[in-house]
């Protein structure tokens, strides 16, 4: 037996939660599959958290989403007594009078179990003891009505002492090992609690900097990303590679840019494309710029091979989910009829947009004015255009088509 849970459960701890760099979620995963099929209430907790999806454990394991049984499995928790299991169904929301009235442990008696677990060292309990007080459960399970106090001010210290509890356990349970209790700890930082404790963001770093030096890839990527905001972006990128590296999937995409780049490491296409791949295939919110990216590699040839369909699928997908879009590339799809119908009304909407210096689009942009291709024809504009594209071969062949008048008109030859 284990020494705070059962051996299946602390085994699967470790890798879900004390050893992200192992990346043996999926083992851990199974570990509990196995101790909630032989009745154990703890596993039927910490699967419920596993299949909640990426919020509650490491978006790296990439378990499956399934709320419902989630909901299920913390019910059943809680019912068979588990104290994480109780303090944990406050957060997910599956905590209601019926279930309350049912329970086998009140809140207070829950949270006695854990304290006494966190007290003697077990990660995972001390991120749970911080948890209660950051996100304000202590009330209830306390036990605590306003009819408790006998003056506002009397309510305000009450929440004061105890929401400052939060930054001495989720560091307890930082150092202990478990990096999920570095991101509220610093939240805590940057935020404060309104009204009560002012934000002390200037700590952020030292909690994000804690974690990159113990090289906890969930901790490397927030540090990164703090050093970014700091303008130190070639700084930053190395960071995002060894979060990368490590199987952090929130640090694919600027990784995969680093390399497209070739800031601060060697230039490698191939590298970045496989990057972006994996940053589309994770569980993760943040997608169009990888989509953009690789359609753009796609379109180009760069790492991958060429392929016009999949080029305007990602960019395409890319605007429709409220991306930056792409001008130049959806516009040179739509005007050549690559990988969707040609459709030169459209493509002018993209490319009327351009704003800087884009030979490749000025290109197109002129081709279209001189020839009336989706908007009116004007000989003149379109020579405008095919003059700014520089020493494109193609912009060069289109322009031997005219020439000026002695009268200074541009007509065609």
């Amino acid at each position: 037996m284990g020494r705070f849970f059962s051996d299946k459960v602390e085994q699967a701890l470790q890798c879900i939660y004390y050893d992200l760099r192992a990346r043996r979620g999926q083992e851990g995963f199974q570990l509990l599959q196995q101790a909630v099929q032989e009745g154990d209430a703890d596993a039927c907790c910490l699967l419920a958290r596993c299949v909640y999806g990426p919020e509650y454990t490491w978006p790296g394991h990439n378990f499956p989403v399934d709320e419902q049984a989630g909901d299920e499995l913390m019910r059943r928790s809680v019912l068979m007594g588990s104290a994480i299991g109780t303090l944990l169904s406050l957060r997910c929301g599956v905590m209601n009078r019926q279930l309350a009235r049912a329970m086998p442990l009140s809140f207070q008696e829950a949270f006695n179990t854990v304290l006494d677990k966190a007290e003697q060292g077990e990660p995972l309990c001390q991120m749970i003891i911080g948890n209660s007080y950051y996100w304000g459960d202590f009330p209830e399970i306390q036990g605590k009505a306003r009819e408790d106090f006998v003056s506002d001010t009397a309510v305000k210290d009450y929440l004061r002492e105890n929401y400052a509890k939060c930054e001495d356990w989720l560091w307890k349970s930082l150092r202990s090992g478990i990096s999920g209790g570095g991101v509220n700890l610093a939240n805590y930082y940057r935020n404060g609690k309104a009204g009560l404790i002012p934000p002390r963001p200037e700590r952020v770093m030292e909690v994000y900097r804690y974690g990159a030096e113990k090289g906890y890839p969930d901790l490397l990527f927030h540090y990164a990303v703090e050093i970014d905001r700091q303008g130190k972006r070639k700084e930053a990128f190395g960071f995002f590679r060894r979060a990368a590296e490590l199987g952090e999937p929130r640090a694919f995409f600027w990784a995969g840019y680093s390399y497209e780049l070739g800031d601060g490491v060697p230039k490698d296409n191939a590298r970045a494309a496989q990057y972006y791949q994996q940053a589309l295939a994770a569980p993760i919110e943040e997608q169009v710029n990888p989509a953009n990216r690789l359609g753009m590699c796609y379109y180009d040839g760069r790492g991958v091979e060429r392929d016009y369909a999949k080029a305007f699928q990602l960019l395409k997908w890319a605007e429709d989910n409220h991306g930056p879009v792409m001008l130049y590339y959806l516009g040179a799809c739509y005007a050549n009829g690559q990988g969707t119908q040609q459709d030169y009304a459209k493509a002018f909407t993209y490319l009327k947009q351009i704003d800087w210096d884009c030979h490749p689009g000025f290109y197109l942009l002129g081709k279209m004015y001189c020839n009336g291709l989706g908007v009116p024809m004007d000989i003149a504009k379109g020579v405008e255009y095919l003059q700014k594209a520089g020493d494109r071969p193609d912009a060069k062949e289109e322009l031997r088509h005219y020439k000026k008048t002695l009268f200074g008109k541009w007509v065609r030859r």
